[in-house]
């Protein structure tokens, strides 16, 4: 049997997606090669696929969602499983075991729901400024931190970057200090997410993770058709996932953290 190249786009986010297509065509037999800058992800399928740095030409598929922007009734894993020719329905899911366990002991982990929270950063890592509109009002996001620690929540954040904005009350920072793997870890321990539009959220689906993005009213708004079509019903692809707008009221914030927590409340306790 031949083998073929796929790749997606160039982001973690981008590889989340890939992988979950990548497993289930090896699963269907086929053998590939995955290029990809992110190979700590295709730890499940590291005996299963070749794994090559990443390239934009000699690719045999793409899986990526952005030809399909426009079509508003499917999400983007969905988008990138089409790209790549797979037409049947893909259960979304990273097959992800433990590489460092001692991280159970540093989070904790039985003792006090954990809950991820991610580095408020340039938006798709971008240095030009473009996509800004996208990263949300972190000062929303600084109050779902308040509520879900005084619920006794273990606050966790992680990303890199260079931080737009200055959490507190983080019990646990471990920005610019983690591996991809080690992140990976956090997120498959982890009882919950809260962060915003990023790769955040395939990571939080992929391991089935619930999770509330706070979401951006001036990216909606944006004069720039791209970054205007990134809402909600396009990334999320799993019922596990909740948007809240920067704009909402003391009310909406406060449902939305509650729905959080009654999720994280009863993961930890399993």
């Amino acid at each position: 049997m031949s083998v073929f190249s796929i790749r997606s786009g160039k982001g973690l986010g981008d590889s989340l997606y890939l992988q979950g297509v990548a497993r289930h065509l090896v699963e269907k037999g086929e053998r590939l090669e995955v290029c990809t800058g992110w190979p700590d992800v295709f730890r499940p399928l590291a005996d299963k696929v070749k794994i090559s740095p990443f390239r934009r030409d000699r690719v045999d598929r793409v899986a990526h969602y952005v030809s399909r922007k426009r079509v508003s009734n499917t999400d983007q894993f969905t988008d990138c499983c089409i790209s790549a020719g797979v037409m049947e329905k893909v259960e979304f899911r990273l097959d992800w075991q433990l590489v460092n366990p001692s991280w159970m002991e540093v989070l904790g982990r039985g003792r006090r729901p954990v809950v991820l929270v991610q580095l408020p950063r340039a938006p798709m890592d971008r240095r030009d400024g473009y996509g800004m509109e996208l990263l949300p009002d972190c000062r929303i996001i600084q109050r779902a931190i308040d509520a879900l620690r005084d619920r006794g929540a273990f606050i966790v954040q992680i990303g890199r970057g260079e931080p737009l904005y200055r959490f507190h009350g983080v019990d646990l920072d471990l920005a610019n200090s983690t591996s991809v793997a080690d992140a990976i870890d956090l997120a498959w321990l982890c009882d919950g997410v809260l962060g915003y539009c990023s790769f955040v959220a395939p990571l939080a689906e992929c391991l089935s993770k619930p999770a509330l993005l706070v979401w951006s009213r001036r990216g909606l708004r944006s004069s720039n058709e791209f970054i205007r079509q990134i809402v909600p019903a396009k990334i999320f692809n799993k019922p596990t996932s909740r948007a809240l707008m920067d704009d909402c009221t003391s009310e909406e914030l406060g449902k939305a953290v509650d729905a959080l927590l009654d999720q994280v409340g009863s993961r930890a306790l399993v």
